[in-house]
């Protein structure tokens, strides 16, 4: 802000550089008052007011760059996590779960459809002698988990990036007012 006199009444008044070639009015004597331009707008002594503008400045002088580090904490964070997405659906999308229970239990029908009795009746006497409990679970399910649990991953990564990037957006925002004009900066 820069000081200029008031011709009419020899009054202090700030004037910022955007405003250099308009009229402004006097705030003592209201009389239309004409701007310099910038280059003799700029040779007129330097003014600190305390008016809004200054007020907006000296809030953001005492945040420091907190605002700042914030949100280049939330867009690295951002990026991590959009980055552990991307793997994860990657390696979501290189497994191959092509079979399902359904699909085994259609295939166990057509191998008992086609087998002799003599292998039923030696797997069913298996089946007694071992029992129906399994140890472990068959490896299409071991694969169908793994594949499911990629796409869990790869999902809660996508919305930690979200909502990073949401809140990255909010705090960088949050900042920042509207530009006043002239008349409501110096009446």
């Amino acid at each position: 802000m820069y000081e200029l006199i008031c011709p009419h009444c020899e009054a202090p008044l700030s004037v910022a550089p955007s405003q250099a070639g308009d009229q402004i009015r006097c705030s003592a004597c209201q009389q239309s008052v004409d701007v310099p331009k910038l280059g003799v707008l700029k040779q007129l002594p330097k003014r600190e007011s305390s008016g809004p503008e200054n007020e907006a400045k000296i809030s953001y002088q005492e945040t420091g760059s907190a605002p700042r580090i914030g949100i280049a904490t939330l867009g690295l964070i951002a990026t991590a996590a959009l980055l552990i997405a991307g793997y994860c659906g990657i390696r979501w999308a290189m497994i191959d779960a092509s079979v399902s229970t359904e699909i085994h239990l259609a295939e166990l029908r057509d191998a008992y459809e086609t087998a002799k009795p003599a292998e039923l009746i030696r797997e069913f006497e298996q089946m007694q002698e071992k029992s129906l409990e399994l140890p472990q679970p068959y490896n299409y399910k071991v694969i169908e988990n793994r594949k499911r649990a990629w796409g869990r991953n790869g999902a809660v990564a996508g919305s930690v990036a979200l909502i990073a990037a949401i809140g990255a957006f909010f705090l960088g925002n949050s900042g920042r007012s509207k530009p006043k004009n002239a008349e409501e900066t110096l009446g």
